[in-house]
């Protein structure tokens, strides 16, 4: 019932947001009407073979300020004089060019033309000079991952706005017994809806939206499931529309999870990155996007969750330190009975906590991890120490332990680049209520028993 009603709930967002852009759905008719006679936008041509993909790519020369506001500005992609979707530009993150997909594709020529969104306001210091296209033909070794990449719908409420915006989309090829499984996840700005800001730093790590949106597997050629994660992070299977193979998915709710019911006014096609997660934490993907750092940064400036301090009253939640003050740890972890916190101590003696002394903000997962822990200003060069302690999940429950393969600790530069890895990796196996300290400054292995 409960999901229903989140759905439900969800879909009338949309449905406000479709009369407060009614003018920008005329304007899209009204442009639909000319066909793709003339040259409105920039136009690139294709030819291809049926079934093909293609990687559309829009140059723009970007002098906009780190950080600029609005965050967000946007070109739309008609294919063959209709409109197909949106791409996505991050002013001042220095990306120069985005991409996204269209296809599957007809026998033959295709006009590819780009023009101004009427969704979200154009910016000064961003212009969007040229679209050209890379054909992905059927057999090609990307194309099963891009022709069943899903295409998102915006939830009613961010388009045209700066707020939860889907940065980047990875997909995961695996092996489960004699399925082979490609799982699809979005990393989304942030999330209006669900963790507080301190609690998505001390449990994730991060306060970007990081969700697993889509994943197939097949066997012997044939589909045997197709499943998306909808309200309240529940897996179902996938019953909805489609382009070609490829899933349409409306992200519904406020935590960026997302339904195969109802029809959203913006949509996106994200080109996904294949990664191997057997050995790093899902946050890794951000490493070497430094702009998405920058961007979770001002998107929680704007929205007023940071704070240097704040009282420990209801707002305490929703407002965390600067994401550049904190000193990010990663681990696997194996927990039995106990849950895992992560701690930094400083070259006078202090120690901060990733969880702030409160037990629902400490770790209670499984798998690859990453915490941060708030050390204030020029982090790098306060640690002297970084650790790992096993604390029992409520003060009734006894015994229990963690077994922490600590692999990385390092802070973020000015200019949003992961530093250097301040420890050298280490397996710990802690009993509840122990700890252990990893020299910050000169890596070596630790000394159990603390």
């Amino acid at each position: 019932m409960r999901g229903r009603l989140a759905d439900r709930l969800a879909l009338e967002v949309v449905s406000v947001k479709l009369r407060r852009a009614a003018w920008a759905l005329a304007s899209v008719l009204a442009l639909a009407a000319t066909g793709c006679g003339g040259d409105t936008g920039t136009r690139a041509v294709i030819r291809c073979d049926t079934g093909a993909m293609a990687v559309v790519s829009v140059t723009a020369t970007d002098t906009c300020k780190p950080s600029t506001s609005p965050l967000v500005a946007a070109v739309s992609i008609w294919m063959d004089g209709r409109y197909d979707h949106e791409v996505l530009f991050f002013p001042g993150s220095g990306l120069g060019i985005s991409e996204s997909l269209v296809g599957p594709l007809a026998n033959g020529r295709h006009v590819i033309d780009m023009r101004p969104s009427v969704l979200w306001k154009p910016l000064a210091c961003l212009s969007p000079e040229r679209v050209s296209a890379a054909v992905i033909e059927p057999g090609s070794p990307q194309h099963d991952l891009y022709r069943r990449a899903p295409v998102l719908e915006l939830r009613g409420d961010t388009v045209g706005e700066q707020t939860d915006i889907p940065l980047y989309s990875y997909a995961e090829r695996l092996q489960q017994g004699d399925e082979r499984v490609l799982r699809y996840t979005v990393v989304f700005s942030n999330e209006d809806g669900g963790t507080p800001t301190r609690a998505l730093f001390a449990r994730w790590g991060r306060t970007t939206d990081i969700e697993q949106v889509y994943e197939i597997g097949t066997s012997g050629g044939r589909i045997t499931r197709e499943e998306i994660q909808g309200t309240d992070h529940v897996t179902r299977p996938f019953q909805g529309r489609r382009v070609g193979d490829a899933p349409i998915l409306l992200v519904a709710t406020r935590n960026n999870m997302v339904t195969d019911r109802g029809q959203g006014i913006a949509r996106v096609r994200p080109v996904p990155e294949l990664v191997d997660l057997s050995r790093a934490t899902r946050e890794s993907t951000m490493d070497s996007r430094p702009w998405v750092y920058r961007f979770m940064q001002a998107e929680l400036a704007a929205e007023g969750h940071i704070a240097e301090d704040a009282p420990l009253d209801d707002e305490w939640a929703n407002r965390a330190p600067d994401p550049l003050s904190h000193v990010y740890l990663e681990a696997d972890l194996r927990l039995n009975r106990a849950v895992a916190v992560a701690w930094v101590q400083d070259l006078n003696g202090k120690r901060f906590w990733s969880h702030y002394g409160q037990t629902p903000l400490a770790i209670e997962r499984n798998g690859w991890v990453r915490s941060a822990v708030a050390v204030g200003a020029d982090p790098g060069s306060s640690p002297a120490e970084v650790g790992w302690a096993c604390f029992p999940p409520s003060a009734e429950q006894t015994g229990g332990s963690c077994e922490i393969d600590a692999t990385r600790a390092f802070v973020l530069t000015k200019d949003f680049k992961p530093g250097p890895n301040l420890i050298a990796p280490v397996k710990l196996v802690l009993e509840v209520g122990d700890e252990v300290g990893l020299d910050a400054n000169h890596p070596v292995p630790p000394t159990l028993g603390r």
